[in-house]
């Protein structure tokens, strides 16, 4: 018997919402299918895009951690076989370690017969986040597992409020080919401030008061606006992405409602209406070649479907 999940790309952050605001995107699903063992090996297979970098041993691969954890868990005590197709980008700030996590938790609870609620599904997913990043994140495999927006109120509960997302936007997604460690979210949180001014703190929890307001009230002015007001994490990151600040002048002259970078990058991300989006993703393509740098467009959608369960090969 096996079972077999995918989950949805996500852009963690959205802004001034450092680890605890996500959301969900339609374009990209990891997909992981799943059957026990009746001994306790684990055997791991790793096909898709940019399978080469996705490590495929048991403790190092995010989506048979997070299965080893919801299986645990659920008092099962067998190995087993987990085949991982890679369709999000791996590397550049779209939760591709969170959306293989996510599939892995859901695929093995499925594989069970549902034995854990969401909540358990999100500490077991956050535990290969931990195993892909170094620490168990939650703004990537939370919204990855529900859909939509989601916001975490309390990370040890952990306490998650799931939004649906308001209708009548797009997401602009930029990759620049730059080079970055290959430890980049570890390299991107090295660039964090210690300590900021109480000046700034106060203006952050600001930015934060106006994304999750605007985001309950499905009020898409306030949301773009919101994210474009981050006055921590992304300054401390623009010089990551070569031209970052005259890249979101430009988007933002063009009919953005609001851009910032996409978890810890490189990927930059900008909120636009449908009719503004062709606008708003050449002045982001444009903006960056005049700094030499080339770059990847996509555009896509908020995803309202997070991890689903999917047919398995005969």
């Amino acid at each position: 018997m096996s079972a077999a999940a995918s989950a949805p790309a996500t852009i963690a952050n959205l802004g001034p919402g450092f680890d605890i605001a996500g959301m969900a995107i339609e374009g990209y699903r990891d997909l992981v299918e799943i059957s026990l063992r009746d001994d306790d090996v684990v055997e791991v297979q790793v096909e898709g895009r940019e399978a080469d970098r996705v490590d495929d041993t048991p403790r190092g691969n995010s989506a048979a951690v997070a299965a080893s954890h919801v299986l645990r868990r659920a008092g099962v005590r067998k190995g087993f076989n987990l085949k991982l197709v890679k369709n999000v980008p791996v590397g550049v700030g779209l939760g591709s370690s969170g959306a293989s996590s996510a599939a892995g938790a859901y695929a093995a609870n499925l594989l069970i017969g549902r034995r854990l609620g969401m909540r358990e599904l999100v500490l077991c997913a956050a535990e290969g986040e931990r195993a892909a990043c170094g620490s168990p994140h939650l703004d990537n495999v939370a919204p990855s597992l529900y859909g939509g927006f989601t916001i975490i109120l309390d990370i040890e509960g952990p306490e998650i409020l799931h939004v649906k997302p308001m209708p009548g936007f797009e997401v602009i997604v930029a990759t620049p080919h730059v080079s970055l460690p290959k430890n980049k979210t570890e390299y991107a949180r090295s660039l964090l401030p210690r300590e900021v001014p109480m000046e700034t703190l106060v203006r952050q929890q600001a930015s934060v008061a106006r994304l999750i307001a605007s985001i309950l009230k499905g009020d898409l002015e306030q949301f773009g606006k919101a994210v474009s007001m981050d006055h921590v994490v992304e300054p401390a990151r623009a010089g990551m992405i070569p031209g970052f600040r005259e890249v979101k002048k430009r988007a933002l002259e063009n009919g953005a409602l609001g851009l910032s970078i996409s978890g810890a990058g490189p990927s930059i991300f900008a909120i636009t209406r449908p009719q503004d989006a062709e606008k708003v993703a050449k002045a982001i393509k444009e903006a960056f070649e005049e700094k030499g740098v080339k770059t990847s467009i996509t555009r896509t959608t908020p995803s309202t479907t997070g991890a689903r369960p999917e047919p398995t090969n005969p």
